[in-house]
């Protein structure tokens, strides 16, 4: 039985879940009942990462992006393994050998504990739960609870609004959200760019699309760039990746 609070966030994810601000409300009071720091959720199950669908803590998207850009970390696991990944201290030998270089890369936030839970209807697959704290520490019984509680009702949240099409993210209320996704700017929901990139760069280079985004990940970390500024150099034809890897 969820706790009052997480009640409250679920309650509030099915009272208006076309709504941004309401849908902030939901995740803020969810990250207050699992006792951590930010929270979000995306859509995806491949090799190209999530698409970025509900939350907006700005770390949470940080750390996103630096999964996606490295091509490892606890989220991209329990998408892959279908199971939750907890990792109560990122700063342990264990984790640091698991994912090295999220591990590194992940020290420049307030990040020091991940827990990751990947979203599933049946046996079917839908994406990825991620929440984070600023210091060590695991998640009560509690808490794990209220999380798995919480990952089944996003992810049919989620499942609703792709069945519903891109009009599901419109926001008929007034203000800046106006059109945007629950909680994230276009940017961040959608990697359009990168994929184009990967087509470019798949067609130089003469290799797959799988291979052709390993190229580009790395590119964009041994420039300590955000994958996105990399491929907005390779579609402007400001860079082009032939010879360098």
């Amino acid at each position: 039985m969820p706790d009052e609070r997480m009640s409250a966030a679920l309650a509030l994810l099915g009272d208006a879940p076309e709504r941004a601000a309401v849908q902030h409300r939901a995740s803020t009071l969810a990250a207050v009942a699992l006792g951590v720091d930010g929270i979000c959720a995306g859509v995806g199950t491949g090799p190209q990462g999530v698409v970025l669908a509900w939350g907006r803590e700005t770390v949470a998207v940080a750390v996103e992006g630096l999964e996606f850009t490295l091509g490892e970390g606890p989220s991209r696991d329990a998408v892959i393994a279908g199971v939750p990944v907890l990792v109560a201290d990122l700063d342990v030998p264990d984790q640091l050998a698991r994912w090295p270089a999220f591990a590194y890369s992940v020290s420049g936030f307030p990040v020091r504990a991940v827990f990751a839970f990947p979203l599933r209807i049946g046996a079917i697959s839908v994406g990825v739960l991620t929440a984070h704290r600023a210091v060590p520490g695991s998640l009560t019984d509690r808490q794990l609870a209220n999380a798995l509680t919480l990952a089944d009702a996003v992810a049919l949240l989620l499942v609703h609004r792709v069945a519903l099409g891109p009009d599901a993210d419109a926001d008929p209320g007034p203000g800046p959200e106006r059109g945007l996704r629950p909680g994230w700017e276009q940017p961040a929901t959608c990697r359009p760019d990168v994929h184009q990139a990967t087509g470019m760069i798949s067609v130089q280079l003469e290799v797959s699309l799988a291979e052709a985004l390993v190229r580009l990940r790395a590119h964009a970390y041994a420039e300590d760039r955000p994958v996105a500024e990399i491929a907005a150099d390779v579609l402007a034809r400001r860079l082009r990746l032939t010879g360098l890897y």
